[in-house]
C-alpha cells in the first residue's frame, strides 16, 4: 500500500533573482539568487511545519533546474516525481522592489520546462489534500487538461483539493482565466481565492457578498484573501472575518503561498476553519517580514510562540 502523503501539488518554480539593498534591476551590478514558485513556496512552508509534501513538477537540464531540485529537496519536500527535461529550459523571474514596499516581478517562462508537465507524473501518489493554484493551468493547453485530470483522480481517490485561483494577468486574460477559475471552484472543497480574484469568478464587489457568491459555487469551504487587512471565511458551520497580525511589511511577494500553508496545516489537524485560517494569518505576517518568499516562514514551534504572542516573525 502507497504512503499517503499530507499534500501533494504541482506547479512551476523558478530560480529568482533580485539586487540587493534595495537597487534597481536595471542600475545593479550583482544578484542574490533563490527560487520562487507558488506552489513550492507553499510546500516549504508545509515542510518546515513538519508535513508530507510531495511536488511534482519539470524543471530543465540547466544549472537553474539542479539549484531547484537542491533547494526544494534540501527544504524536505519529496521531488522524486519531478522529471528534468532535456527540450526546455527552467523558467526565470526577476525582483525589483519600489516604492514602499510594492515590489515588481519580471517572468522569463515562456515555452519552460514545467509548461508540459504528464499525469503519469502523478501515478502511485496518495495524498489526504491536492494543493491547486491557477498558475498551471495558464501556462499552455496541455497544462490545464493536465490540471483537470489531476483534481478528478485525487478526489476519486479520497483527497479534498485546495484551490487559489493566484491570478497571473502576464498569462492570460480575465476572460480567459473565469471560466477555468469557475470550473476549478466547483470541484474542490476549500477556495481560497483574493478579492480580485474572486471579482473575476463572480463580477461582483463586497467581502461578505462576495462569500456567498463563491459558497454558491459548490465548493463547502471558502477563504477570501483581503490582503493586509485579513480574510473573510465561510462554511457550512461557521462564517467572520480573521484581521492580520500587526508586524512590519518587509516583502509582501509569497504572503498568499503562505497564507495557503497556513491553513492547509490547520485543516490536516482537524482545526475548525475559523483557526485554520489564523494559522494562515500568522504565516502570512511571517512572510511578508523578511525579504524572500519563503525564506521567513517558521517551523513548528515559532508558529506556536508567534500565535501566543512570545515571539515576533523573524526573531
Amino acid at each position: 500500500m502507497s504512503l499517503i502523503l499530507d499534500v501533494v501539488t504541482f506547479g512551476e518554480s523558478m530560480v529568482l533573482f533580485a539586487p540587493p539593498d534595495r537597487e534597481t534591476l536595471e542600475s545593479t551590478s550583482a544578484y542574490h539568487a533563490s527560487i520562487g514558485g507558488a506552489e513550492s513556496n507553499c510546500a516549504i512552508g508545509l515542510a518546515r511545519l513538519g508535513y508530507s509534501v510531495s511536488w511534482v513538477s519539470r524543471v530543465g537540464r540547466d544549472p537553474f533546474g539542479t539549484r531547484v531540485l537542491k533547494t526544494i529537496r534540501g527544504e524536505g519536500v519529496d521531488v522524486s516525481r519531478v522529471e528534468v527535461y532535456d527540450s526546455a529550459p527552467t523558467g526565470l523571474m526577476f525582483k525589483e522592489p519600489g516604492p514602499g514596499n510594492t515590489t515588481q516581478v519580471f517572468y522569463y517562462r515562456r515555452q519552460s520546462a514545467a509548461a508540459a508537465l504528464s499525469l503519469e507524473q502523478f501515478d502511485s501518489l496518495s495524498a489526504k489534500y491536492l494543493f491547486v493554484t491557477g498558475i498551471t493551468p495558464a501556462l499552455s493547453e496541455s497544462n490545464r487538461k493536465l490540471t483537470f485530470d489531476a483534481v478528478e483522480r485525487f478526489r476519486a481517490s479520497g483527497a479534498k483539493v485546495v484551490f487559489d485561483p493566484n491570478m497571473r494577468f502576464r498569462l492570460w486574460s480575465q476572460n480567459d482565466a473565469r471560466n477555468v477559475f469557475v470550473d476549478l471552484a466547483r470541484n474542490c472543497d476549500v477556495l481560497i481565492p483574493s478579492l480580485v480574484e474572486a471579482e473575476i469568478m463572480t463580477g461582483i464587489k463586497g467581502g461578505e457578498a462576495m462569500l456567498d457568491a463563491l459558497l454558491s459555487l459548490g465548493p463547502p469551504q471558502v477563504v477570501l484573501k483581503a490582503g493586509e487587512d485579513g480574510a473573510w471565511y465561510a462554511d457550512r458551520k461557521d462564517r467572520g472575518f480573521c484581521p492580520s497580525y500587526p508586524v512590519r511589511e518587509v516583502d509582501p511577494v509569497g504572503a498568499g503561498d503562505a497564507f495557503c500553508a497556513g491553513v492547509l496545516s490547520g485543516l490536516i489537524d482537524g482545526q475548525p476553519l475559523r483557526d485554520s485560517v489564523r494559522r494562515g494569518a500568522a504565516l502570512g505576517a511571517f512572510c511578508v517580514s523578511t525579504f524572500g518568499d519563503y525564506q521567513g516562514l517558521p517551523d513548528r514551534n515559532g508558529l506556536k510562540a508567534f500565535i501566543e504572542g512570545t515571539q515576533a516573525p523573524g526573531r
